[in-house]
């Protein structure tokens, strides 16, 4: 894999315009937007030079990010899906996980998750899902005074819904919770790596469960039984992808749709003419969502390798080039989005791109929306307004972009 070497072509295309900030350092989470808002007045791509991590191609843009979303056979995903996880030979599961995996491999996995995420299996858990969220907003108003919204709600309806999903045993989705909640950890420049290797570990301790649980027969029902069984219209998994695409539903459906939580309700702090909006007019509620997932967008990157050269925004990358895609900056692309940094629940058209877009969109989009309406829906109807009450603490991660605490105080209707 290339890194930060350039030949006398490219060496002014390959110029660092930020030598002294390193998008890399979870440090930098808290800046981000303002970091790349900046960069990408100037740059639709640029080079970053190798700092904590390798260098890479970061794209900024709007168009540009779908340029490389929908053309996996130029950026392939098989080398890892974050910074922290990118290497220079093939990830070990790809060819096994959808997420690494190219076309054509990738289409044939993809059927067979997707059956999962059909439209009457997400309807089917609609009301099950809302119920859980109504009870638990119930207990933040009965409780009263400040609460933290992600251990009351933020965390425990995206594992509840994949708990549904994935026919896992109630007893341990809070386990599951304590574990999803570290895999994307990141550690700054320097020596350490403890975040890391907490994550590292709790990878390997959920890869581990749903070993067992197919081993043991737990959850008998659940997805990661019914994925190696396949049925007549759904080719069957081998063992390892079945374990594989269950681990990685978990990961993905719990951790994103959590960010994204959190970073909804910082969004009613922030703009406290949302909330009393949404109690008048309900029927905005999906809008809104959609406005979250833009706004409130809880992927700062995703990596692929170029296969060849490409120009990508008008920079030369070389086969073999790290490239990786800034959604969360796409999604407040000024010529995409009038008044991007503000939260606009009537956003309409609103051409986001916070399911990502291509052969690796989300399968769970489905999903997600309904938990995300649920939420949001659940909240105007119980709480007049939304206030900060402490101060917050964003994940350490350079993946994801949500919080670890965040203390509001909702005013009950």
């Amino acid at each position: 894999m290339s890194t930060s070497t350039t030949s006398s072509g490219d060496t002014a295309t390959r110029t660092d315009p930020i030598p002294d900030v390193d998008l890399a350092d979870p440090a930098r989470t808290a800046d981000a937007d303002r970091v790349l808002a900046g960069l990408r007045a100037e740059h639709a791509a640029f080079w970053h030079g190798p700092k904590s991590r390798p260098g890479f191609w970061a794209v900024l843009r709007h168009a540009e990010t779908l340029q490389v979303y929908r053309d996996a056979t130029t950026f392939s995903a098989t080398h890892g899906m974050t910074i922290d996880s990118l290497r220079p030979d093939q990830d070990p599961a790809s060819g096994m996980m959808v997420e690494v995996t190219d076309p054509p491999e990738h289409q044939r996995l993809r059927r067979s998750i997707g059956a999962f995420f059909a439209d009457g299996v997400v309807a089917d858990l609609a009301p099950r899902i809302d119920a859980h969220v109504r009870t638990l907003l119930q207990d933040v108003r009965d409780r009263g005074g400040p609460v933290d919204v992600v251990e009351a709600v933020a965390a425990r309806v995206p594992t509840h819904a994949a708990g549904l999903l994935l026919g896992l045993p109630p007893e341990d989705l809070d386990w599951i919770t304590d574990r999803t909640a570290l895999v994307f950890l990141s550690d700054g420049p320097g020596p350490g790596g403890e975040r890391r290797a907490a994550a590292e570990q709790a990878n390997g301790e959920l890869l581990g469960y749903f070993a067992k649980l197919l081993r043991t027969g737990r959850g008998g029902s659940g997805l990661v039984h019914r994925l190696v069984e396949g049925t007549a219209t759904r080719p069957a998994l081998r063992t390892g992808e079945a374990i594989l695409n269950a681990l990685n539903m978990a990961i993905g459906g719990t951790t994103t749709t959590r960010a994204v939580l959190t970073n909804l309700v910082d969004a009613l702090a922030r703009f406290p003419d949302v909330l009393p909006a949404l109690r008048a007019d309900p029927a905005a509620v999906p809008t809104a969502v959609e406005e979250g997932v833009r706004w409130a967008n809880a992927v700062h990157h995703l990596a692929r390798v170029a296969t060849r050269d490409v120009e990508v925004g008008g920079r030369a990358v070389r086969a073999g080039d790290p490239v990786l895609v800034w959604p969360r900056s796409a999604n407040r692309d000024e010529r995409v989005f009038d008044r991007a940094d503000v939260f606009d629940p009537h956003r309409r058209p609103n051409p986001h791109i916070g399911f990502a877009a291509g052969p690796h969109s989300c399968p769970g989009t489905g999903l997600a929306r309904v938990q995300l309406r649920a939420v949001l829906r659940g909240i105007a109807e119980t709480f007049t307004a939304c206030e900060p009450a402490g101060p917050a603490e964003l994940v350490p991660s350079n993946f994801l972009h949500g919080y670890a605490r965040l203390p509001v105080r909702f005013t009950p209707a």
